[in-house]
């Protein structure tokens, strides 16, 4: 093991096969050659994820998959990505997790997330949402204790209490889950399905069920079971009624409420502090 003291000290790890490096740059950097990983404290700068800077006041990196996890305060910026969190992970496969506080805003994507807990690739799409989660697109506002997703394919699920809201669909609801499919970002076939005393209101007409199934494109509020519907604004309410019509896919394969999440990695489910990160470091 070899430790390298100073005010400054830069390890620069060789991206084998691609145009970028990645590298380290702390106050104190421990090079550990038999666990193949760099130990850094204080004021922690990584490039990495091609293009990625994180900050941090400690952190490690792994040589074997190029991984690396960050601590205090942690900064990510890439692109038109800015994350933060009191702890962050950056997976092999560009997937970065943020624990604590944690904020991602994607301005790209005009998506802004908040959580105890997120996972987010913004390459594949994929997203999950654990504790106090919230999610923001030019389609509205999800809150709820889980959101899981992907915002490319799309297809999102909240659970535990959901609470939506859209500017856009002139709507708010709530109920116990809700799932939100979409073929592709530019589809046209959306479909909102709110279930366990859903309760929706468009227009200024109020919606109450056990289900309530709402279509982007067809602006239909459809009802199952017992339910109740309460018209205030008649000019809308020709818009709304009971039935099914044909989804526009908008030219990409159709995506549905049975459709695996898209992009979904192995260790979704899988507590932040596991596997290959933090076995000495807990």
């Amino acid at each position: 093991m070899r430790k390298i003291y100073g005010f400054l000290a830069v390890f620069l790890i060789a991206a084998g096969g691609t145009a970028w490096a990645d590298d380290i740059t702390a106050d104190v950097l421990t090079y550990d050659g038999k666990a193949k990983t760099v130990t850094a404290t204080g004021n922690v700068v990584i490039h990495a994820n091609e293009g990625a800077v994180v900050t941090g006041k400690k952190g490690q990196y792994y040589f074997e998959n190029r991984s690396a996890w960050l601590d205090g305060g942690v900064e990510y910026q890439k692109d038109q990505t800015v994350m933060t969190a009191e702890k962050m992970y950056l997976y092999e496969d560009k997937t970065t997790r943020g624990v604590g506080g944690v904020y991602i805003h994607d301005e790209a994507e005009k998506r802004t997330m908040k959580g105890d807990d997120i996972m987010y690739n913004p390459e594949t799409g994929f997203g999950k949402i654990q504790g106090n989660g919230y999610l923001e697109s030019v389609d509205g506002i999800i809150e709820a204790p889980l959101i899981e997703g992907n915002m490319k394919q799309v297809k999102i699920e909240a659970t535990g209490g959901v609470y939506l809201s859209s500017t856009m669909h002139q709507m708010n609801g709530y109920g116990d889950k809700a799932v939100y499919t979409r073929s592709g970002q530019e589809g046209i076939d959306g479909k909102l399905i709110l279930t366990g005393n859903a309760h929706v209101v468009q227009n200024g007409n109020s919606f109450d069920g056990p289900e309530l199934i709402m279509r982007d494109a067809e602006k239909i509020v459809e009802t199952s079971g017992r339910s109740t519907i309460t018209i205030t604004n008649t000019a809308g309410a020709s818009s709304m009624a009971a039935g099914n019509q044909a989804a526009e896919t908008g030219g990409t394969e159709r995506v549905t409420e049975e459709t695996p999440i898209a992009g979904r990695p192995s260790y979704a489910d899988e507590p932040a502090q596991s596997s290959f990160f933090d076995k000495d470091h807990k």
